[in-house]
Formats: structure tokens, C-alpha cells, sequence
């Protein structure tokens, strides 16, 4: 499931869980431009890293983990997503998209481009 640092990616982590079986591995990951670069950004991502990491390690299955995915300064975020999804070995791909009526172009991109079943966790 690809997160970012807002509530409604919070409350799409808590909807994934329900789908997710005690044998499941759920890999959580953040896209990010490169943190080696910028320590400054590096710091303001880990409470994101702390908080998925502490979700995953209370209610998460037990090989779960929490991963950053560093993409390069003038790639769209969209070809990030459907690139790593793509080249892994996921069986499903898990976004929480604002619930609106119109989807972003970011989901767009992952619905239409993803390789894999895509959950749309909404709420």
C-alpha cells in the first residue's frame, strides 16, 4: 500500500487491514525524492516511518514492514507508483484515494497502468 502523512491515508491503512489474512506480508511504502540529499527532508519523514511501522507491528502480519521508495527530482509521482508496482512481485496494490466523485490524476494512472489488482481503499 503506498501512504503519505495524511488522515486519509491513515484511515486507508485501517480499511486495508481488514482485507489482510494473518499470513499475508503487507509492505508499506512512502514515495519520496532521494533522503540522502536532504537531511532536513529525511527528518520530516520519519514520523511517517514511526507511525506505519508502530500500525504494522500491532496489528499488522507478522513479516510486514514499512518502506520508503526514493524516485529522482523530475519524475512524476504517477510513473513512480506504476514502475515500482510493476517490476515487484505484489499480488495486490493498495492506494487511499480522497473520496471524491472524480478520481486524481495519480489514481487514474495507477488504475489504468498497474499490472496488478488495485485496491481503492476510500473512505
Amino acid at each position: 500500500m503506498a501512504v503519505n502523512d495524511s488522515t486519509t491515508s491513515m484511515r486507508g491503512f485501517d480499511i486495508l487491514m481488514r482485507f489482510v489474512n494473518p499470513r499475508d506480508t503487507v509492505v508499506i511504502v512512502h514515495f519520496t525524492h532521494p533522503l540522502k540529499y536532504d537531511p532536513q527532508l529525511a527528518e520530516a519523514k520519519n514520523p511517517i516511518k514511526s507511525h506505519y511501522e508502530k500500525e504494522l507491528h500491532e496489528i499488522g502480519p507478522v513479516n510486514s514492514r514499512f518502506e520508503f521508495v526514493e524516485y529522482e527530482l523530475g519524475v512524476p509521482p504517477a510513473d513512480a507508483i506504476v514502475n515500482y508496482v510493476n517490476d515487484s512481485t505484489a499480488d495486490v496494490f493498495a492506494i487511499a484515494p480522497r473520496a471524491s466523485k472524480d478520481r486524481s490524476s495519480i489514481t487514474e494512472a495507477v488504475v489504468n497502468n498497474v499490472l496488478v489488482n488495485v485496491l481503492l481503499c476510500k473512505n
